[in-house]
C-alpha cells in the first residue's frame, strides 16, 4: 500500500495492519528499518490529515526528512589551550560542523515551523540525546520551532499510552528531563495503547496491536492543535 496521500482514517488503520503484518518472520534489523518506516508514513499522513481537515490548502504545506548543519562555536575555538588544535580548526573550519537530522519537518508556506522525532518507542535516554539536539536548533537555527515526539508505542513511562485519557500526566523522569530545556515546546503524542514491553512485541502475532480509529482522531487533534495558527 502506498503510503502518500493517505487522507482517511481507514487507509491510516489498513497501513499499520498490513505493515505489522508484513515483520513476521523478519530479522531485528529489518523489523527496526521497516517499524521506522511504517512510523514516518503515518507521521506524513496524520499531519495531512489534521491541515486538510481545518482547510489548509495542500499547496502550502509540506512535510519531510531535512538535515540542518551547525558551525562550531567561535568560542570555543578561541579558548582551546592548545596551539596546535585552535589553528588547525581555524583553517579547516568549514569541516567542522554538526549535523542534525530531523526526522519530519513541516513547512508552511516554506517557513519551517513543526520539527518531529519519529520512533517505534522513545525511551527517555532517547528523549535526552533528542532534547539536545532540538535545543542546538532553538538557539542555533530555528528559535521559534515546534517539536513533537511522535511514538508508534510508549516507551517513556507514566500514562502516555493512555491514548485516549483526557489529560495526561506524562511521566516524571520524561519531565524532569524535559524541565533542563525550558526553550523547548515539546509534544508528545502516542498512536497505540499500552506501553512498550520488549517480550511483548507488537510485530509477533500473538501479541499484535489494533491501532483503534480513535486513536488516530486523537492524534490528529493533536497536530491541528499545533498547525492551527498557520491555517
Amino acid at each position: 500500500m502506498d503510503a502518500d496521500n493517505l487522507l482517511d482514517y481507514d487507509s491510516i488503520i489498513d497501513l499499520y495492519t498490513e505493515r505489522i503484518h508484513s515483520m513476521y518472520g523478519k530479522t531485528g534489523g529489518q523489523i527496526r528499518g521497516a517499524k521506522g518506516e511504517l512510523v514516518e508514513n503515518i507521521v506524513d499522513a496524520i499531519t495531512q490529515l489534521a491541515w486538510h481537515e481545518m482547510g489548509g490548502k495542500a499547496n502550502r504545506f509540506n512535510i519531510r526528512r531535512q538535515i540542518r548543519k551547525i558551525a562550531i562555536n567561535e568560542d570555543y575555538v578561541k579558548n582551546l589551550s592548545s596551539e596546535y588544535i585552535r589553528d588547525h580548526i581555524e583553517q579547516n573550519k568549514e569541516q567542522y560542523t554538526y549535523k542534525i537530522e530531523l526526522d519530519k519537518a513541516v513547512e508552511i508556506d516554506n517557513n519551517l515551523i513543526l520539527c518531529i522525532e519519529c520512533k517505534s518507542y522513545m525511551d527517555n535516554t532517547m528523549l535526552r540525546r533528542t532534547l539536545k539536539d532540538f535545543e542546538l536548533v532553538v538557539k542555533l537555527l530555528y528559535p521559534k520551532m515546534f517539536f513533537c515526539v511522535f511514538q508508534l508505542i510508549n516507551g517513556l513511562g507514566g500514562d502516555y499510552g493512555e491514548v485516549r485519557k483526557q489529560r495526561q500526566l506524562g511521566s516524571r523522569s520524561t519531565h524532569t528531563l524535559m524541565s533542563y530545556t525550558p526553550e523547548i515546546t515539546l509534544e508528545i503524542i502516542t498512536l497505540l495503547n499500552g506501553k512498550m514491553d520488549p517480550k511483548r512485541s507488537i510485530h509477533d502475532p500473538e501479541h499484535f496491536k489494533e491501532l483503534p480509529v480513535e486513536n488516530i482522531e486523537i492524534c490528529v487533534n493533536k497536530f491541528k492543535n499545533i498547525l492551527k495558527p498557520f491555517v
